[in-house]
């Protein structure tokens, strides 16, 4: 149960991270980037850890995905940016992907 919640702070984190690089204007303001370093840090040393009990294949499928997905809400809620039918779609696509390689582990 704990490699899945790893997984899921992970995703967190890396979304934050994903934010604080849109905040850092292409680097130029620091301490956004700051936490651009911070969040990706965070995020790939905890996939190390979940690394050494999953298999790699689902844990990055499951890791990117999602992260993909959270991001796509974060950037619609936060950020204005659109959405509609053909990126639902698309993050469909990716969760579907997802949950097709864990099945098959």
């Amino acid at each position: 149960m704990i490699p899945y919640i790893l997984i899921g702070v992970a995703v967190i984190v890396e979304v934050f991270g994903d934010s604080m690089m849109k905040l850092s204007n292409g680097f130029q303001r620091k301490l956004p980037l700051v936490g651009t370093v911070i969040g990706y840090g965070i995020a790939f040393y905890l996939i190390s850890l979940v690394l050494e009990e999953l298999p790699l294949g689902p844990v990055y499928a499951a890791w990117t995905g999602l992260g993909i997905a959270l991001t796509a809400v974060v950037g619609t809620v936060f950020w204005k940016e659109s959405f509609n039918w053909k990126k639902g779609l698309g993050l469909a696509a990716i969760i579907g992907g997802v949950v097709m390689l864990k099945l098959g582990v």
